[in-house]
C-alpha cells in the first residue's frame, strides 16, 4: 500500500518549495520578470513535479481494483440518467432523416426506436445480473448503432451524419475513462459504421469517412487517457487525506476519532455475537524525562518504535490508537484474557529490549499496559476504555514496566437475539 500520509506531506512541500522560491527570486529581483526569475521558476516547478511524481505513477493492485469499482459506482449512477438523454436524442435526430431524405424517415424512425429501446434495458439494473460495464456497451452499442443503420438507409447519409456519430463518442469518454474499457464499447458500432459505408457510399467516400472516423477515436482514446490520469491523481490524493484523517501523522496509528469509529464497531458486533474483545492501554513510562533528558526528537522516535512494535507483536486483526501524547490502545477482537495478557506482555517485553541511538547516547524505555476484556461491565466503549484505564494506572502505581488485568466481574456479553 503507498504511503498516503507521505504523498501528501510531499504535497503540501512541494507547493511551500515552488512559492519560497519564487517569493525569493522576487524579492531579489525587485518583482520584475527576469530570465534569472524564470529559470527560477523552472527550477521550482520541476522540484514540484517531482515530489508530486509519487502521485502520478501507477495504482498497485488493491488501489486500482478501488479506482475501478469507484468508476463502475459512478457509471451506476450516471446510466439511469444520461442513457435516456442519449436515447432521446437519437430519436429526435428522426428530424434530421425527414430533412435529409423524407422517403425512407419513417423506416429509420422505426430503426432508432428499435434499438432505443433494446438499449434501454441497460439504463437500470440488468434482470440476469449484467455488470455495469456491459449494461454501458449495450446502451452506447445500441444507441450508436442506430444513429449508424438510420443514416445508412438514407442517400449518402453516412457521409452527413458522421460529425454526430464521432461526438458521441466523447461524452463516453469521460463517463469510462479506462481506454480499454472504452474502445470494447465503441468497437461494435464502429465495425458497424465501416461495413455499412462499405456497402452504401462510393470507394473515396468510404476511405474518406473512415479517416476522420478514426481520427475521431485516437482522439476520444486520448480523452479517455487523460480523464482516466486525471481521475486517478484525484482518487490518490483523495485517499492520501482519508489517510491523514485517520491517522496520526508522527507515529502512524490511528487517530483518536478513526479508533473509537472502529472499535464501536467491533465492540458492537462482539455484543451481537457473544464473541469476546479486548482492548490494552499502554503508556510510556516517565515519557516527560525521555523528552527532558534526549530531547523532543528522541521522544518523537520513541513513540515512532512503540507503534512499530505493538504492530509487529500483534495479529492483522488487532489495530493500535493514538489517544494522548503518549497513551495508546491496542484493540484485541476475538480475544480472551489469556490471550490478550499474552500479547499485551509480548509488547511490554519486546519495548524493553529496544535499544534506540540518539544524540546523548542510546535510549531505553519502557511501558506499562491496562488490559480489559469486554464483560458485563461495560455497555459502551467509553466504560471499557475507563476499565482499561484504571488497570493502567495500576500498573503505573505497582512500579510501572509491567501488564495489569482489569479483574473480570462478569460473562462475556451474550450473543442479543435477532
Amino acid at each position: 500500500m503507498p504511503d498516503y500520509t507521505a504523498l501528501a506531506q510531499r504535497a503540501c512541500a512541494a507547493r511551500a518549495a515552488a512559492a519560497a522560491c519564487l517569493s525569493r527570486n522576487a524579492g531579489r529581483h525587485g518583482g520584475g520578470v527576469s530570465g534569472g526569475v524564470r529559470a527560477s521558476a523552472a527550477v521550482a516547478r520541476r522540484r514540484a513535479l517531482a515530489l508530486l511524481a509519487p502521485l502520478r505513477r501507477r495504482l498497485d493492485a488493491e488501489d486500482e481494483r478501488a479506482f475501478g469499482e469507484s468508476i463502475d459506482r459512478s457509471l451506476e449512477a450516471l446510466l439511469p440518467v444520461l442513457g435516456p438523454a442519449f436515447g432521446l436524442v437519437v430519436v429526435l435526430f428522426g428530424f434530421w432523416d425527414v430533412w435529409i431524405d423524407p422517403v425512407p424517415a419513417g423506416p429509420t424512425l422505426q430503426v432508432r426506436l428499435a434499438l432505443v429501446l433494446a438499449g434501454a434495458l441497460g439504463y437500470g439494473r440488468f434482470p440476469l445480473g449484467w455488470t455495469v460495464f456491459a449494461r454501458c456497451v449495450l446502451v452506447y452499442g445500441t444507441h450508436a448503432g442506430a444513429m449508424v443503420a438510420a443514416a445508412a438507409m438514407l442517400d449518402g447519409g453516412l457521409a452527413l451524419a458522421l460529425p454526430g456519430i464521432a461526438a458521441s463518442m466523447f461524452p463516453l469518454a469521460l463517463v469510462e475513462p479506462r481506454p480499454r474499457r472504452c474502445l470494447a464499447a465503441i468497437l461494435p458500432p464502429a465495425l458497424l459504421l465501416a461495413a455499412l459505408a462499405a456497402w452504401t457510399l462510393p470507394p473515396k467516400l468510404v476511405v474518406n469517412s473512415l479517416f476522420l472516423f478514426a481520427l475521431a477515436l485516437a482522439l476520444a482514446c486520448a480523452v479517455a487517457q487523460t480523464q482516466g490520469r486525471l481521475r486517478r491523481e484525484a482518487f490518490l490524493a483523495q485517499k492520501a487525506l482519508l489517510h491523514a484523517w485517520r491517522h496520526d501523522s508522527l507515529s502512524g496509528a490511528m487517530s483518536r476519532s478513526y479508533l473509537t469509529e472502529t472499535a464501536m464497531r467491533d465492540l458492537i458486533l462482539a455484543r451481537r455475537h457473544g464473541r469476546p474483545l479486548a482492548v490494552a492501554m499502554l503508556d510510556i513510562d516517565h515519557f516527560k524525562r525521555v523528552n527532558d533528558c534526549y530531547g523532543h526528537e528522541a521522544g518523537d522516535a520513541a513513540i515512532r518504535v512503540l507503534v512499530a512494535t505493538c504492530n509487529a507483536a500483534m495479529r492483522g486483526s488487532d489495530y493500535v490508537g493514538r489517544i494522548g501524547g503518549e497513551e495508546f490502545v491496542c484493540v484485541m477482537p476475538e480475544t480472551d484474557a489469556a490471550e490478550a495478557l499474552a500479547c499485551a506482555e509480548r509488547i511490554r517485553a519486546l519495548v524493553e529490549a529496544q535499544r534506540l541511538p540518539v544524540a546523548g547516547g542510546t535510549l531505553r524505555f519502557t511501558v506499562s499496559l491496562g488490559v480489559c476484556v469486554l464483560d458485563a461491565r461495560h455497555p459502551d466503549w467509553d466504560a471499557l476504555l475507563r476499565e482499561a484505564d484504571g488497570a493502567l494506572y495500576q500498573a503505573k502505581s505497582g512500579g510501572r514496566n509491567r501488564v495489569v488485568l482489569a479483574a473480570p466481574s462478569g460473562p462475556v456479553f451474550p450473543a442479543e437475539n435477532s
